[in-house]
């Protein structure tokens, strides 16, 4: 499943709290899509949705965190 990156209610976070919240990557992996300007990887955990974000153009990888139960 290749979805888009969802950014409602989304808050960013640093690499070191996304980490944190990814735990294991095995068991919290959920998706990974691209286009032609960015990468990311979805990951489910701890009730919240995780998202890193790899802007190709820019070469910044930002981290985003959204509340799964809200």
């Amino acid at each position: 499943m290749n979805i888009e990156p969802n950014f409602n209610n989304s808050v960013e976070i640093s690499r070191n709290a996304f980490l944190l919240l990814v735990g294991n990557e095995e068991h919290s992996w959920a998706d990974y899509g691209s286009n032609d300007q960015a990468e990311w990887s979805i990951y489910k955990n701890e009730g919240v949705r995780l998202m890193a974000l790899e802007n190709f153009p820019s070469k910044v990888t930002q981290y985003f965190v959204q509340d799964i139960n809200s």
